[in-house]
């Protein structure tokens, strides 16, 4: 039998072909397509003929127009929240001329409520993709990792895949929680407090707002390297003790059973080589994969952030600063979720090379 059937049929046995499919559909769905020529079927088949999986301009135009069309959304965004600012300075100071200051503050309020309203529309869809985001890298790293770790066990890292694999599944379940329970949620509340301080004429929850804003990425920064530095060191220590174990269990078989014994070593060694292919296939597909399932919403995120930045610094001069300083603080706060969906897609990443590191020495 040719190596490469030996190799695909060793594929179909330790990766379940329908969790896959589950997750190419769901990563198909938040890189609104740009996922499609990244089939892990795909890239078993590239790495056997020796071929590149990448299509560099297919991809790169895709991003590109993806990117345009969501400049587009945000600039009519921008343009509508711009219109209302310029209009209520003159409403201001119509309502003024007619000696009615609390004709005044009312118009100011209805102007800045509207505003308000349009710029939550858009916060509200992109917290929750940021939410969907973080749910399906999270499914997907709870369907790959057992997979990833198994393929390792096989492969002769025993003591490292049996650590590990609570370590790093705990690790990304609990994650994950925090994330959609705790640290997102916290940004909406500094958003909302941001917009509050809009409708009132002192800064009563500013502060307030920033201090939340800050906690959360303090808090997301100090457990992404708390998480990295157990899984990391935990993983050096079980590598050198596995490592040992398999090179006494090949001199064992070539030394003490003659014959048979080094034929026996070469089957396995050829069993060990086939599992790491496999294995190395897996965590690229798990690697291209998280990278695809936040690159779509990072771009939509950093666009309409932009777009609020912008606003706030092209509105400053003719409107009320309160409301320059509400959109300047959404945009912030968007970045700070951007900043925290890219640290979560990368500790994942740090997870699977790890597992590809331990399981390559053995």
């Amino acid at each position: 039998m040719d190596y490469k059937e030996i190799l695909k049929e060793q594929f179909h046995n330790v990766v379940d072909l329908d969790q896959i499919d589950e997750i190419s559909k769901e990563t198909y769905e938040l890189s609104e397509g740009l996922s499609e020529s990244f089939s892990l079927e795909k890239i078993l088949e590239s790495t056997l003929n020796g071929e590149s999986f990448f299509h560099n301009q297919e991809l790169i135009s895709g991003i590109k127009d993806l990117a345009l069309y969501e400049i587009r959304n945000a600039m009519i965004l921008g343009v509508e929240i711009l219109i209302i600012c310029v209009v209520i300075g003159p409403l201001k100071n119509l309502s003024a001329s007619f000696g009615s200051k609390s004709m005044s503050d009312i118009s100011m309020l209805v102007c800045t409520m509207v505003i308000i309203g349009i710029s939550m529309n858009s916060f509200r869809i992109v917290y929750q993709l940021a939410l969907d985001s973080v749910s399906v890298m999270v499914s997907t790293m709870e369907i790959l990792t057992p997979i990833l770790l198994g393929i390792m066990i096989s492969t002769g890292a025993v003591t490292s895949g049996s650590i590990l694999s609570p370590v790093i599944i705990g690790s990304v379940t609990g994650f994950g929680v925090i994330l959609k329970k705790i640290i997102l949620p916290a940004l909406f509340v500094a958003t909302i407090l941001g917009l509050i301080n809009c409708l009132t004429e002192k800064d009563y929850v500013n502060k307030l707002g920033k201090l939340i804003r800050n906690a959360s990425l303090i808090v997301t920064g100090l457990i992404i390297a708390v998480l990295t530095g157990i899984i990391t060191i935990q993983g050096l220590i079980t590598e050198t003790s596995d490592s040992l174990l398999m090179s006494a269990a090949k001199y064992s078989l070539s030394t003490f059973i003659p014959i048979v014994g080094g034929f026996t070593s070469d089957t396995i060694e050829l069993f060990l080589r086939c599992m790491g292919t496999i294995k190395n296939v897996v965590g690229v597909f798990a690697v291209i994969t998280l990278v695809l399932i936040v690159v779509v919403p990072l771009i939509k995120i950093l666009i309409i952030a932009l777009i609020y930045k912008l606003t706030a610094a092209v509105t400053e001069p003719v409107s009320e600063s309160k409301i320059s300083d509400g959109l300047n603080e959404m945009g912030s706060c968007l970045i700070s979720m951007a900043s925290i969906m890219f640290f979560c897609a990368l500790l994942f990443i740090m997870f699977v090379s790890i597992i590809l590191r331990i399981g390559g020495n053995a």
